[in-house]
């Protein structure tokens, strides 16, 4: 009976066991409230053995929390975290995960070149090999490294740093970005602004130079819904994401194009236009001292008052004429 169970066992595990490759993500541990969606809409849970397949977005509630490993790699997800992971090539691997929300740990392989990319709705992080985590709110992203070495690039703000282990880099979605460090903080340099590959949580917006809502040409744009009912993920690589090595050089322009840098919105808002209807030099003529002031004038209205000229009908000589005693005694 021991002999049946145990081969029934193996034969429930070996698809799980044959179905891993080199480049695939398996769960190394996993609690409930861990769930993946390949189609966007239906939700699968995820156990301990599973292989995570690839362009699959994993979500994890509020006790929800999940490791991966690939090789030497692993990604761990915090409590409510959802993020995509998409991997293409073979000899030369690339990955992209894209992170919308939550905490993630990572610990990649290190290489030659980049090879590794986190986007947020905030900023990009691109490392060759590095221990670092991850952190996504509503309304900004932060990298804090503890090995290696990860170029963090702000989309809005238009700002690139290198973050070397003991250093953080923090980008909001109105302040741009911000570096500190446990003895010295990483320089920021100024490079060309570009567009978010994900939104931010409760928005269908993304973060960049265009300040818009459509996603890149080369970006298949669509929505996924976790469990928990969050929504407006973008899946897919496209030339928003950045994803330049952490040793090049930083000489890049920065483009005039970014948010708030355009003149042409200013305009309605210029005061020499607005300011003519409230023009304090026409609208004073009426107050003008000098023409209200004559019916005021004291010299004219004071004629009505002249002494000389009412008098005369009091007169006593002209009344008088009707009782002369001398003309009615003719008769």
């Amino acid at each position: 009976m021991r002999i049946l169970i145990s081969i029934l066992l193996i034969l429930t595990l070996m698809p799980t066991f044959v179905l891993a490759s080199e480049g695939d993500w398996q769960v190394a541990k996993t609690t409930q409230q861990v769930n993946y969606t390949l189609d966007k809409q239906g939700w699968n849970a995820v156990r301990t053995g599973d292989i995570i397949p690839n362009n699959a977005w994993i979500s994890t509630g509020p006790k929800g929390r999940v490791q991966l490993t690939r090789g030497v790699e692993s990604l761990s997800f915090q409590p409510n975290t959802l993020a995509g992971i998409f991997t293409s090539g073979t000899n030369d691997r690339k990955t992209e995960v894209v992170q919308q929300k939550g905490v993630l740990d990572l610990e990649i392989e290190k290489r030659d070149h980049p090879h590794t990319t986190v986007q947020t709705p905030f900023l990009a992080a691109v490392v060759k090999g590095t221990k670092f985590r991850v952190s996504v709110t509503k309304s900004a992203a932060a990298v804090s490294v503890n090995r290696g070495l990860v170029q963090v690039t702000s989309f809005a703000s238009g700002q690139r740093s290198n973050v070397a282990a003991g250093q953080s880099a923090s980008v909001d979605s109105v302040k741009g970005m911000t570096v500190a460090g446990v003895t010295t903080a990483p320089s920021i340099a100024a490079v060309a602004p570009s567009i978010a590959r994900v939104s931010a949580v409760g928005t269908t917006s993304l973060s960049g130079a265009a300040a818009t809502t459509s996603e890149p040409s080369a970006s298949p744009e669509s929505s996924v819904s976790s469990p928990a009912g969050t929504t407006g993920v973008k899946s897919g690589t496209g030339s928003g994401s950045n994803t330049s090595s952490p040793d090049s050089s930083d000489d890049d322009k920065s483009g005039g194009a970014g948010t708030g840098g355009d003149v042409k919105p200013g305009k309605p808002s210029d005061p020499a236009k607005p300011g003519k209807p409230g023009d304090p030099g026409k609208p004073g003529k009426p107050s003008d001292p000098d023409k209200p002031g004559k019916p005021d004038d004291k010299g004219k209205p004071g004629k009505d008052d002249d002494k000389d000229k009412p008098g005369k009908p009091d007169d006593k000589g002209k009344p008088g004429k009707d009782n002369h005693k001398g003309k009615p005694g003719k008769p």
